[in-house]
C-alpha cells in the first residue's frame, strides 16, 4: 500500500494553487536544469506532478499512487498527469494528445485474477487526473515542457456502463493470456516464459478486433492503455464539451454490429438524396455536400449531429466514419484523406513513456497511434451503371451522375491489422523519417509524359517533395491546399503544400472485401 496519504481537501488547495501555472513555474526542484541527467518514470510533466506538487519521487509499484482522505473514507487513488492539444473543429476544444498507459498487463499471471481486484481496476477506480496544455504544434523536448500550463484536474470514476465496457475489454485480454498459458503445461520457468512470450506475440494482434476502450501497447511486456479517443472522451466531459448522447444500449462494439446489420436490412438500395430527404438532412444537387452521408450516419442511429466525433458513444470507441463509394462493378472511386502530418513528431529522436526514457520508435509515432486506436465505421454506397445516350445530333454521349443518385449498400467496420500497420504504414514513416534526417528529401519538378515542365496557374514551376507516392505502397503522402500557391509547410528548406496521409482507395476495396 502506497504512503502517499492526503486529505482531499489538501489535494484540491494544492491543485488550485498551481492551476493556470507553466511548469516552469510549478518546478520547485530544479528538475529542468537536470531534466537530462536523469531517465524520466513517467516524463517529465508526471515527474513534475509527482515531486514538486505531491512531494513524493516516482515508484514501480501496481497499487495506486495516494490515499486520499475524504471524510470517514480513504480512497485509494491513482495519479495521472495527462497532455492535451487544442482542436478547432467544430469549435475550438481539448483532446488527448495521447493513450493513457494504465499499468502492466502480468501476461503470465492474469489468468489466475479476476477484474474487481485485478491491477488493473484498482488503477482505474478512483482516478486524479491532472491536465495540461500541450501548447505546441509539434514535438518538443522534455525541456521545453516548461512552457506548458497545468489547466485542470479532476477526481474521476467511470459510469456504470463504461465499467462493463472496461470489464469487457480486461476479460478479452485475460482469456487469451489464459488460453495461451493452458498451452503450456509444467514448471513455470525461464523456458515456460519464453513460450508463452513467443506465442502472445504472435496472436495478441486478434484482440484489436474485440477491444473498445483499450488496447496494449504495442511491446512485450505490454500494457494496458486508454485508447486516445476515450480519454479524448474524458476531457471533454470535464472541459464542458458536451458529445451527443444517442438512444441505445451499447457495451461492446458488436453492440454496434448489430445495429449496423439493422440498419441496412431496413435501408439498403435507398439513395442519398431519398435517405437525406427522409431524416431532414439539406442536399442540394446542383452544390454537392459531401458530408451528408456522415450526417446520414448519425441520424440513422438516432442523433442530430454533423459529424461522428460529435457523438460520444462513436468517440469513445474510436470510430470514424467514412465514405467509400464503390464503381457497380466494385472498383473504387477515391483515395482516402486521413489527417495532417507533424514532420517534428515523426522526426523526434527519444521518448519518455511510463518506463524510462528510450529512442523513438514507430510504435510510439502519432501514425502508429492513429491506426492502432481508431476503427473505421465505413458507409458503403454504389454508383449507378455508367449510362450512355444518344443525344439530337447522333452522337453517344454519358450521363454524369450526382452524389445524390449513389445507393446505400451498408455497413463494414473496417480494424487494421497489425500486419497492415506493421508494412503498409510503417513504410512510409520509415521512408519519411528518413529521407528527412538524411537530407535525402528533395522538391521534384513535375514533367508532362513528353518531358516538358509543368507551369501552375500562378507561373510557377510545378514541383512536390519526393514523399512516398501512391504508386510504391497504399499509405501514402500528399498536399493539399486550396491551390499551388498555399506552400505554408517548410521541411529542410524545402517549401511545400501541408502534407497529409493517405490511404489508396484500391487498398480500402481490398481490406473492406474481407469483411462481411
Amino acid at each position: 500500500m502506497p504512503n502517499h496519504i492526503f486529505e482531499k481537501k489538501d489535494v484540491i488547495q494544492r491543485l488550485e494553487h498551481y492551476k493556470g501555472k507553466k511548469f516552469e513555474d510549478i518546478d520547485n526542484k530544479g528538475m529542468f536544469k537536470h531534466v537530462q541527467d536523469f531517465n524520466l518514470q513517467k516524463g517529465i510533466a508526471g515527474a513534475v506532478v509527482e515531486q514538486c506538487i505531491f512531494g513524493y519521487d516516482a515508484d514501480t509499484k501496481q497499487e495506486a499512487d495516494l490515499i486520499i482522505i475524504d471524510g470517514s473514507e480513504s480512497i485509494k487513488t491513482e495519479l495521472k498527469t495527462t497532455g492535451m492539444l487544442i482542436e478547432t473543429e467544430p469549435k475550438r476544444h481539448y483532446v488527448a494528445k495521447e493513450p493513457m498507459s494504465i499499468t502492466a498487463v502480468g501476461v503470465y499471471d492474469i489468468s489466475e485474477q479476476e477484474f474487481y481486484s485485478s491491477h488493473f481496476w484498482e488503477k482505474l477506480e478512483n482516478m486524479l487526473i491532472v491536465y495540461y496544455h500541450y501548447a505546441s504544434d509539434h514535438a518538443v523536448t522534455p525541456f521545453e515542457y516548461k512552457n506548458f500550463p497545468l489547466v485542470g484536474y479532476e477526481f474521476h470514476k467511470f459510469s456504470e456502463d463504461d465499467i462493463e465496457v472496461l470489464k469487457n475489454d480486461w476479460e478479452a485480454v485475460r482469456n487469451l493470456c489464459a488460453e495461451i498459458t493452458s498451452h503450456y503445461p509444467g514448471i513455470r520457468n525461464r523456458e515456460w516464459k519464453a513460450a508463452v512470450k513467443e506465442e502472445y506475440i504472435n496472436v495478441h494482434g486478434q484482440l484489436r478486433k474485440v477491444l473498445s476502450y483499450i488496447n496494449l501497447a504495442p511491446k512485450f511486456p505490454p500494457r494496458f492503455r486508454l485508447k486516445k479517443p476515450l480519454v479524448t472522451t474524458i476531457i471533454a466531459n470535464h472541459f464542458g464539451y458536451n458529445l451527443e448522447q444517442i438512444p441505445g444500449n451499447y457495451t461492446t462494439i458488436s453492440d454496434i454490429d448489430k445495429k449496423c446489420q439493422e440498419l441496412t436490412s431496413k435501408y439498403k438500395g435507398r439513395t442519398i438524396s431519398s435517405l437525406a430527404q427522409e431524416f431532414g438532412i439539406p442536399h442540394i444537387r446542383d452544390k454537392e455536400n459531401k458530408s451528408v452521408t456522415e450526417q446520414i450516419i448519425v441520424a440513422m442511429f438516432g442523433g442530430k449531429s454533423e459529424k461522428l466525433n460529435q457523438i460520444s458513444l462513436f468517440e469513445k470507441f474510436g470510430l470514424i466514419g467514412k465514405t467509400v463509394v464503390t464503381t457497380a462493378k466494385g472498383g473504387r472511386t477515391e483515395d482516402m484523406k486521413l489527417f495532417k502530418i507533424d514532420f517534428n513528431e515523426v522526426t523526434r529522436l527519444e521518448v519518455s513513456d511510463d518506463l524510462e526514457c528510450r529512442k523513438y520508435q514507430f510504435e510510439d509515432s502519432d501514425l502508429y497511434t492513429y491506426f492502432a486506436d481508431h476503427e473505421f465505421l465505413c458507409i458503403i454506397f454504389e454508383e449507378p451503371k455508367p449510362k450512355v445516350i444518344e443525344d439530337s445530333s447522333g452522337m453517344f454521349v454519358n450521363i454524369t451522375h450526382k452524389l445524390g443518385d449513389n445507393r446505400f449498400i451498408g455497413f463494414k467496420r473496417l480494424v487494421f491489422s497489425d500486419k497492415f500497420i506493421d508494412v503498409k504504414v510503417r513504410k512510409v514513416w520509415e521512408d519519411t523519417r528518413t529521407k528527412i534526417l538524411t537530407k535525402t528529401l528533395i522538391d521534384v519538378v513535375q514533367r508532362r509524359k513528353d518531358g516538358s515542365v509543368i507551369i501552375n496557374k500562378n507561373g510557377e514551376i510545378s514541383s512536390v517533395p519526393n514523399f512516398i507516392k501512391s504508386k510504391d505502397n497504399d499509405v501514402f503522402l500528399r498536399g493539399s491546399g486550396k491551390d499551388s500557391s498555399c506552400k505554408t509547410e517548410c521541411v529542410n528548406g524545402i517549401k511545400m503544400l501541408p502534407q497529409y496521409v493517405w490511404i489508396k482507395g484500391t487498398s480500402i476495396v481490398k481490406e473492406l472485401n474481407k469483411l462481411d
